[in-house]
């Protein structure tokens, strides 16, 4: 009983200092039993080439099992991510298998024991512009006894930029959608081009002006036995068709009666030097005041006529 009591109680202090030390050395050896994690990283992709597309979808998350000797925290740093270097990368498929050079950041205990998946790939195609036609995307029809007379775009061609097999295929894109059901009056419209494909990009302005003209529906009425003057009266030209027809549109509403009279074909010869053969010129309509905003001259026949410069 003595020789342990004097075992225990000699050099107590040593015995106090090897207990403490001993402690810290399994709590040492214990910290740094590995710890395995799951994270999701996100993809970067760097250094790519100013004129070169990616066309498909690749996969944008990584999940990476991670085992490391220091415990969780390393795994919480915000700044790791799967980096792909595209430097050297050239037009075509490449298939990109992961490894510890694309792990950003990586601390230097942790061990890379598997990404999922393994491979990115990506499809890769130069850059192409091309300058298309813009086109208005209508929905809808004018009110009853109207109709579209006239679409106005400012610009009408933009420059698209994206992968050169998208673009290839592109000839027209449309603005985004107008309505113009039920409308009887012309309307003036900011829109944005609709490229449709996420891929596509504007090289300069995305908007366009559409001006959309909306009036009454117009019939055709044809005009005959119109005398075709010369002027000056006192010119030196002699006329060789003396007559034409005038064919135009008038308002479905129009109920009047537009006669030879109110229309007028003029031909003007003095700046032509004389000669002996005779000329083919196409003749001024001139319409009566009364009839200048309703009637639109759609052709003449003849298109031309024959004069004689004296």
């Amino acid at each position: 009983m003595k020789f342990l009591r004097r075992f225990f109680l000699n050099n107590i202090g040593l015995k106090i200092i090897s207990v403490l030390l001993a402690f810290l050395l399994w709590v040492q050896v214990a910290s740094r039993e590995p710890v395995q994690r799951t994270v999701m990283l996100p993809v970067e992709l760097v250094n790519m080439p100013l004129q070169m597309e990616i066309l498909n979808d690749y996969v944008k998350t990584i999940e990476v099992d991670i085992r490391s000797e220091f415990g969780t925290a390393v795994f919480d740093k915000q700044e790791l991510a799967v980096v792909i270097d595209l430097s050297d990368s050239v037009p075509g498929t490449e298939v990109i298998l992961l490894s510890d050079r694309n792990f950003r950041d990586k601390p230097a205990s942790a061990e890379i024991l598997r990404f999922t998946p393994a491979r990115i790939t990506l499809d890769l195609e130069n850059t192409l512009s091309k300058t298309v036609q813009v086109s208005p995307s209508l929905l809808g029809e004018p009110a009853a006894g109207y109709e579209i007379s006239e679409i106005t775009i400012d610009p009408r061609q933009i420059t698209i930029t994206g992968p050169e097999s998208v673009v290839q295929a592109i000839s027209t894109v449309k603005t985004g959608p107008i309505q113009i059901g039920g409308l009887f009056s012309s309307l003036r419209s900011t829109l944005y081009v609709d490229l449709e494909d996420p891929k596509l990009r504007v090289a300069d302005s995305s908007t366009v002006q559409v001006e959309i003209t909306i009036e009454e529906k117009r019939r055709e009425v044809s005009v005959g036995g119109i005398t075709v003057v010369q002027i000056p009266e006192d010119s030196n030209i002699s006329v060789i068709t003396n007559e034409i027809q005038v064919v135009g549109t008038v308002p479905i509403s129009f109920k009047g009666q537009i006669s030879s009279k109110d229309i007028e074909a003029r031909i003007n010869g003095q700046t032509l030097p004389s000669r002996n053969a005779l000329y083919k010129v196409v003749p001024e309509i001139e319409l009566s005041e009364e009839y200048a905003d309703i009637f639109r001259v759609q052709s003449i026949d003849p298109e031309q006529v024959q004069i004689r410069v004296r």
